[in-house]
């Protein structure tokens, strides 16, 4: 595992490096162009070029420059859009889009400032700031200025991306297409090289590649799930709930560590969620799952993060996953919000199910936020088979809420929604004590929800709960103590500021492990000696009575543990 996330980043990193490099040799040419093209122009004496005209000059080339500069940025940036920049080749793009882009704010920057030095031209400040008050030439001015702002606001916000939902992001930055359109116009009307035929050319194939690849990425939106309908056979659907059928013999794709799927398709699901639709880059069968399931991600940066699949099982050719971005999380989330994009290869682990739909006269689900993601196939499942169950779904705001219109439509009568920006929090009370005897309690979301629904149905003996955090609590510390691993031969102290993985580690460093928060069950030790003191959210009584142990979070009430490593 290790060998692969680490080819990963080198894929990674090293071509986005090598793109600065050419974007850096880019630089210089730029300014051999700019002496190039500070020759004689109409109705200016030769002997004046390195005098009164050189401003006039440099804002010349300088803004033809950055006018090209600007068009390359475009180009990649679209190019990122779409699925001719997978692998390798995106990282190179990204680096180069991203550099090029510094390159044409750089020379817009030398650009304004050479036309208000520039005599000639007889610009102040004021024609600089204010469009359409120049009176010989206003729509050039105009169309200069507010392309100047565009660029300032998506520069301002490119670099203050990691601090802001990426939806907004997006938005601004679909502005460098109007900001590009502005430019040309500036560019054509305000120029005195337009005349030129190798302008001209320039400007056509800029334009066509431009307009080829918007285009390009319109049509490529939704292809996936046509590729879905068409490449996908027929499935009988059968829902049983009791005991679900197995889906019927695939060759499916093994579901072994390090498999590589295709992210085929980006959605905004509510605000600061977005859903990734994932395929094999073959559109070859996945792996089956059950509702309750979920993929682990092994993003770019080495970070594992584990995601509900809330797409439907009887799907075998994508999984469906959704993210809320958490600014003030440990970067998991704001790096799958900012750096996955459509076409781009990731790489995933299982499916796995610690919190399968088991057997039930009825159900009762208790979403919050995004904890809806492990409930949805199950609400769809039972909804198929005419079972009995009820969601309730609750969250701060609607805008907030994803799959709120999906859910919904799989039983209205079912299903609840409470929207904290529209009623009182949900009735826990009521919500629980009207629920039958006998009825399968599922609760996913935030501590505070968990612990809450723990409480209420710990009085009702004739109910049964199944939880799942979203957010786990982490290392707390504790009394130091010592840890035998029985099948290495040694003893480690495992100090109160360090948990059991922290030790162990030292002596096993490929011991398993994702969450680090008692959330995921990949840390999950055999305890052989010891009384363990179990501080996860995830195993059972009868789990843990087992001698089941997650060494992530949990440390020991004995003074010494006897682990099964």
């Amino acid at each position: 595992m290790a060998e692969t996330t680490g080819a990963m980043a080198d894929a990674q990193v090293r071509p986005a490096g090598a793109a600065r490099v050419w974007a850096g040799g880019l630089s210089a040419i730029t300014l051999v162009v700019l002496v190039v093209l500070m020759g004689p122009a109409p109705g200016i004496a030769a002997s004046g070029v390195l005098g009164d005209a050189a401003w006039w000059y440099v804002a010349r080339a300088s803004g033809m420059v950055a006018w090209a500069l600007l068009a390359v940025s475009v180009v990649g940036g679209l190019l990122l859009a779409t699925r001719l920049a997978q692998g390798s080749r995106r990282a190179w793009i990204q680096g180069l889009h991203e550099f090029v882009g510094v390159l044409a704010v750089v020379f817009t920057a030398i650009h304004v400032s050479s036309v208000l030095a520039a005599d000639q031209l007889g610009i102040g400040l004021r024609q600089v700031v204010v469009p359409f008050t120049r009176p010989d030439n206003p729509v050039a001015q105009g169309c200069g200025v507010l392309a100047c702002y565009l660029l300032m606001a998506v520069t301002v916000t490119s670099w203050a991306r990691a601090s802001l939902p990426w939806r907004w992001w997006r938005r601004v930055h679909l502005l460098t297409l109007p900001l590009f359109a502005l430019a040309c116009v500036h560019t054509a009307l305000a120029g005195t090289d337009t005349t030129s035929p190798v302008a001209h050319w320039a400007g056509l194939v800029v334009g066509v590649g431009i307009l080829f690849l918007a285009v390009l990425r319109l049509l490529t939106a939704r292809v996936p799930s046509a590729d879905r309908d068409r490449a996908q056979p027929s499935l009988p659907v059968v829902h049983v709930p009791q005991q679900r059928q197995s889906s019927p013999p695939l060759a499916a794709t093994p579901a072994e560590p390090g498999t590589s799927l295709l992210v085929g398709q980006t959605t905004w699901e509510a605000d600061n969620i977005m859903s990734l639709r994932l395929y094999s880059p073959d559109r070859a069968p996945l792996p089956s799952w059950e509702p309750g399931a979920h993929i682990e991600l092994i993003l770019p940066s080495g970070r594992r993060r584990q995601y509900s699949l809330c797409g439907d099982p009887e799907d075998r050719f994508s999984y469906r996953i959704a993210v809320l971005q958490e600014p003030a999380g440990r970067g998991g989330s704001v790096e799958v919000h900012t750096s996955t994009r459509a076409g781009q290869l990731i790489t995933v682990q299982g499916p796995r199910n610690h919190f399968p739909l088991v057997p039930s006269r009825a159900y009762l689900f208790i979403a919050g936020g995004i904890g809806i993601t492990a409930m949805l196939a199950m609400a769809r499942q039972l909804a198929s088979a005419g079972s009995e169950w009820k969601l309730v779904y609750a969250g701060r705001s609607r805008a907030g809420m994803a799959f709120v219109d999906e859910v919904s439509a799989l039983g209205p009568d079912q299903v609840e929604v409470i929207a904290g920006d529209e009623r009182a929090r949900p009735d826990l009370d009521k919500i629980i004590g009207s629920a039958a005897a006998g009825t399968a309690v599922y609760c996913c979301g935030p501590g505070r929800l968990l612990k809450a629904v723990r409480e209420r149905v710990a009085s009702r003996p004739d109910l049964t709960l199944h939880t799942e955090l979203f957010a786990g609590g982490g290392h707390s510390g504790g009394a130091a103590f010592d840890v035998e691993l029985r099948r290495t031969g040694r003893t480690i102290k495992v100090p109160g500021d360090r948990t059991v993985l922290q030790a162990v580690r030292e002596v096993i460093p490929t011991v398993a492990a994702s969450c680090e928060r008692g959330i995921c069950g990949a840390c999950r030790t055999t305890v052989l000696a010891g009384e363990p003191d179990h501080r996860d959210e995830l195993l059972s009584s009868t789990e843990r009575a087992a001698g089941a142990m997650l060494i992530c979070v949990s440390r020991a009430y004995s003074e010494r543990l006897v682990l099964d490593l």
